[in-house]
């Protein structure tokens, strides 16, 4: 099922993504709008989040510092724990702001999970979204690039 703007707008809504080195997204959208390839499926979405999730925690993670303008991470254990298990986790930098697509990072995973370490089904789900570039050395992404 399709997740519709309105329900976006008013939610919180964790989605993954995956960059052109085949490291792992975590974004919490924070009432912004979602790229077409999440909102897409709703079922799909679940099936991600429920597997990362579910994983282990299996490396320790690292805070990113706070970017100018940005509203601090609304708990950043909630990030680190995406982190812990290898997702480089990011925020909303401005929460509710349905057209901003600006994200910024909050926890970093100090061993990176690789999209080729997942099942295959999973791995291509997670390539519905692509971000173009590597994600290793950014402190923000800009959502409307997103594939």
């Amino acid at each position: 099922m399709h997740i519709d703007e309105l329900d976006q707008e008013d939610a919180d809504i964790d989605w993954f993504a995956v960059d052109a080195e085949g490291h792992i997204l975590h974004v919490a959208s924070g009432g912004g709008i979602l790229p077409e390839s999440v909102a897409a499926s709703q079922e799909v979405l679940l099936e991600l989040h429920h597997y990362f999730l579910t994983l282990p925690d299996t490396t320790a993670a690292e805070a990113a510092e706070v970017e100018d303008g940005a509203e601090a991470a609304g708990g950043y254990q909630s990030f680190a724990r995406y982190a812990r298990r290898g997702l480089f986790s990011f925020e909303k930098t401005r929460l509710h702001e349905r057209a901003d697509s600006r994200y910024h990072l909050v926890a970093r995973p100090v061993v990176p999970l690789l999209v080729s370490e997942l099942p295959k089904k999973l791995a291509q789900l997670l390539g519905r979204t692509r971000l173009p570039g590597s994600v290793g050395g950014q402190t923000a992404l800009d959502s409307s690039q997103i594939l």
